[in-house]
């Protein structure tokens, strides 16, 4: 007896294992699951099952086979070209850091010519703006001071800085804002003792 049953496997065009699992029931239904693999990539498909009798199966098997086998190998090339391509571009880049970091010195201005950043090295726009900020700091401070020497409570409290934008002087901020309030506390009181 011949039969060209691996002969139209062999017609399916796969790269990889082809398994075939057959389960026969009391009934004479044969379950027949079929899963191509080629690597791990590929481990969450899920079988392609197939339900019939014995005569069924010999005469659609390989023509309802046919699509998604092509489906599955299609998705196995695929996910092939995506490594090879990650692999390439894994292998340029991988030079360019070395010569980078021997020459990290050397580069540093090629660098900031080519509008590359590097997003953890400090700036030394960090460093003006932190003095810009204190140099603000210390200008609403002292305007604060010469309002409340004017006994302009309310303005200076108006005019003291947010402690959201200067955590780090908190403290003094705090402390400012509680000598204007019983500042003003005490003006108001003696205003209106004196209009009394």
């Amino acid at each position: 007896m011949k039969t060209n049953f691996f002969q139209q496997i062999a017609d399916l065009g796969f790269n990889g294992n082809l398994l075939l699992n057959i389960h026969q029931d009391d009934k004479g239904l044969q379950t027949v699951s079929v899963i191509l693999k080629k690597d791990k990539a590929i481990d969450g498909l899920p079988p392609m099952l197939f339900r019939a009798t014995a005569d069924e199966l010999d005469e659609g098997f390989f023509e309802q086979l046919t699509e998604p086998v092509a489906l599955t190998k299609g998705l196995i090339n695929n996910i092939d070209t995506y490594k090879k391509e990650l692999d390439k571009a894994n292998k340029k880049a991988k030079p360019e850091k070395p010569k980078a970091d021997k020459t990290a010195g050397a580069e540093q201005s090629d660098d900031d010519d080519e509008g590359e950043e590097n997003l953890f090295a400090p700036k030394t726009d960090d460093k003006e703006a932190k003095a810009e900020k204190k140099r603000l700091f210390e200008e609403a401070m002292e305007k604060v001071k010469v309002l409340a020497q004017q006994t302009k409570y309310a303005e200076a409290l108006a005019q003291l800085p947010d402690v959201a934008e200067h955590p780090d002087k908190a403290e003094a901020i705090d402390a400012k804002r509680k000598a204007l309030e019983q500042g003003k506390a005490l003006y108001d009181k003696l205003t209106a003792q004196f209009n009394d």
